[in-house]
Formats: structure tokens, sequence, C-alpha cells
């Protein structure tokens, strides 16, 4: 398969129409819009950033079909990705039929790397800062307020931004370690951890953060490292979603096997040795 960084494009310019009281999101590959109302959930800076790259693809699409000559260029590109896939790929490798669709795959599977290199460069705090609190507990340890908080930040992040729709209370949190930053007692980082069916293995699951760009999620990654090493955990396997492989590789994670789907998401394996 072609790596996206091997196909580069030339510079575009266009303009996307406004509609100010459409929300645009997609789903399963396709466009769909929604009228927002007056009780709606404000969007989250992470919906906010998804819609300005969302619109920012689609201006440059549009622009790149408005273009004969660019269009031609695009589509000698399509054919030639379409023939170097083998029939040894997944299901998950996708042929595309269109310009406007393999040019959208493309140029917002480029304009995300970037925004995930720079995302990359803030640092893990070395303190905390003032106000905000690691807690490590088993579930039978958490108060209810405390275990109200952990599923309130999973909903918002997984369910709200994500649009994920499957089932959070999967038993597992029983015999989990969660691990929660929070500040005046709401979560700003979390994720469990728990025993895999292999001896030593541990994983990772639930990962995520309520405020971006501070450094947080590497912060209870390397905590939850570290309590995995407590445990006595030979290795740590997660599932990683595909577009946050490289975050995880800082950490000395690498991926096993192929590419498959989880909650409508493509995501990947990933393990991480602990002996030497």
């Amino acid at each position: 398969m072609a790596k996206v960084n091997d196909i580069t494009f030339p510079k575009t310019s266009g303009k996307l129409n406004k509609k100010d009281d459409k929300i645009y999101r997609i789903r399963n590959g396709k466009q769909q819009s929604y009228t927002a109302s007056e009780n709606s959930v404000p969007p989250s800076k992470a919906q906010v950033a998804h819609r300005k790259l969302f619109g920012k693809v689609t201006a440059i699409v549009n622009a790149i079909e408005a273009d004969p000559k660019q269009k031609a260029e695009w589509d000698q590109k399509r054919i030639a990705y379409n023939k170097n896939l083998t029939a040894k790929h997944d299901w998950l490798t996708k042929r595309y039929d269109t310009v406007r669709s393999f040019a959208h795959f493309i140029i917002s599977s480029q304009l995300e790397q970037t925004l995930a290199k720079k995302q990359r460069k803030n640092p893990i705090p070395k303190a905390l800062p003032k106000g905000l609190k690691l807690h490590i507990k088993h579930f039978a340890d958490l108060s209810t307020t405390e275990l109200y908080e952990l599923l309130k930040a999973r909903f918002a992040v997984f369910y709200l931004e994500q649009h994920i729709a499957y089932q959070d209370f999967d038993d597992i949190d029983y015999n989990a370690v969660h691990l929660a930053l929070h500040r005046k007692g709401h979560v700003v980082a979390y994720a469990r951890l728990f025993q895999g069916n292999e001896p030593g293995q541990w994983i990772i699951g639930r990962m995520l953060t309520t405020e971006r760009n501070n450094g947080y999620g590497k912060y209870i990654l390397e905590q939850t490292i570290s309590e995995a090493e407590r445990q006595g955990a030979n290795a740590i396997v997660l599932h990683a979603q595909t577009q946050v492989v490289s975050f995880y590789e800082q950490f000395g994670f690498r991926t096993l096997g192929k590419v498959f789907m989880e909650a409508g998401i493509p995501h990947i394996q990933m393990i991480k040795s602990l002996t030497n």
C-alpha cells in the first residue's frame, strides 16, 4: 500500500460556503449535517478543530475538482494508488473510485499528521500545575463522586466528541486500576489499566484527555506505564486509533498485526515490552 507521505499534491485554495445553522461531521466516510438546536451541547475544542479541518479539506478538494488539469493529475494518482494495492491487504484497505474520495482521503490524512506533529511537541509536565491531583485507585476504592466524574469524562470524549456508540460499561472497570488527573474534582486526563489473558500482560484502555495541548495525555500515559511496572507487568498492550499511533510510539510502543475496526473507528494493536 502506498504511504500517504509518498504522495504529494499541489497547493490549492478555495472557499467553503458557511451555513450558520448547520453542523457537519463525517461518519462512515460520508458527510452528514444536522441543525443545531437551542438545547444542543456546545461544541468542544476537539469538535471545533475537527470541523475546521473538514472545512479546509473540502475547500481544497472543491478547488481540485473545479480545475480540469488538477483533477486529471489526481485521477492518475488514484489509479496508481489502486494498482499498488494487493489482495494481501485486509478488507479495511480501500480502493477509491472517484477523484473526490481519493483526494479527500490523502489530504485529510496529511493535515491530520501535521496536526499530530504539533501536538507531540507538548512536553510531559515535570511537575503538576497547582490545582491538579493524580488519583490511582482500584474500582472498590473510588468514591461515588470520583466514579461519576470519570464516567462523565468518558461519555463526553468517546460519545459526544467521537460519536462512538458502544457499551462503555463492560464490567472490566471492576477489576481495573483507574488513573485520573483531577482539577477541582473534574477529570482532565484518564486511563484504566487491567490484566490481560496472558501471564504478565496488562492492558491500557479508555485513555482520554478533556484538556488538550497541555501535555496531560503524555503525563497520564507515563503514570499508567509506571503503574503497570509496579503491578509486575512484563508487557503492556493497547488498541490505538490509527491517527494517534505516533503518540504511543514515543513511549516505546510498536504496532502489532493489521488495522481493524473497533466501535466503527480504525484501530491497531500496539505493545510495549517491559523486559530487557
